[in-house]
């Protein structure tokens, strides 16, 4: 189902992150963990995909 986008998808998360940080509606502690989780969703994702190949 999430086959090929899993890392895509964490991008866009952290794109609305930064977006949503710069606008103001959530504070910085709030992005530095929202970014934490992407960085370690993304990096899931690229192992999942190099263990495939």
């Amino acid at each position: 189902m999430l086959a090929g986008k899993k890392t895509y998808i964490s991008a866009a998360l952290l794109a609305l992150a930064t977006f949503a940080r710069s606008v103001g509606w959530i504070d910085q502690s709030q992005y530095d963990m929202i970014l934490g989780l992407t960085g370690a969703l993304g990096l899931a994702a690229l192992r999942a995909g190099v263990a495939k190949s």
